[in-house]
């Protein structure tokens, strides 16, 4: 249940590398400034935080997931170090966005591709009605960079019930067709793609 005031978008996604570079790039094209957080394993503190000029470089800092700091061009939160020498505004950053990465895991029957999300949060109250403003428009934004860079990826479950809304990179699509791996949504749901395209519709993402 979401808390009053609070304003969520998530699209799950299956990206390989080159995918999240694309959509690195395509948010950088749209947003010029933004910069990407990574995020170090273990306890906060525990390793210094960055700011990044591209999401390749914040994986390959941190590994598993990048951070875009919203509104693009805020400075750099307490702490962290900004590498990008491009923020702008007297402010912090009021939202993240998560780039969390797609994996290839084992389970009981073989490997799996397991989706990444692209997700985002913040509290209206907290932030106030004009950044929250602001904080809608960039997100719409970011949003319209993963569809740019990435297709839907209409997919079914075992017993045959469609689910939409999540989307898959160009480079991500051929592997999982050539290799015709499971693809899997958490520990315990797999899926398969469906035989027939939906087309370039958005996505259908939980707000």
């Amino acid at each position: 249940m979401a808390h009053p005031g609070s304003r969520t978008k998530t699209t799950d996604c299956w990206l390989l590398p080159e995918d999240e570079a694309s959509v690195g790039q395509r948010i950088a094209e749209l947003l010029p400034g933004a910069g990407w957080l990574c995020s170090q394993p273990g306890p906060l503190g525990l390793h210094q935080v960055h700011v990044h000029p591209s999401v390749q470089d914040a994986l390959r800092c941190g590994g598993v997931q990048a951070l875009l700091a919203l509104p693009a061009g805020a400075a750099a939160p307490a702490g962290v170090q900004d590498l990008t020498g491009s923020a702008t505004g007297p402010g912090r950053p009021s939202a993240v966005v998560q780039l969390l990465c797609s994996r290839r895991r084992q389970n009981r029957n073989g490997e799996v591709f397991d989706a990444g999300r692209l997700a985002v949060r913040w509290f209206e109250p907290e932030v106030g009605p004009e950044m929250h403003r602001l904080l809608t428009e960039q997100t719409r934004t970011v949003w319209r960079a993963l569809r740019a860079a990435t297709r839907p990826a209409p997919v079914e479950t075992a017993a045959g019930h469609r689910i939409s809304g999540m989307r898959i990179g160009r480079a991500a699509h051929a592997f999982a067709t050539d290799t015709g791996i499971p693809l899997a949504r958490g520990v315990s749901q797999y899926l398969r793609p469906t035989t027939t395209s939906t087309g370039n519709q958005p996505p259908g993402n939980r707000e």
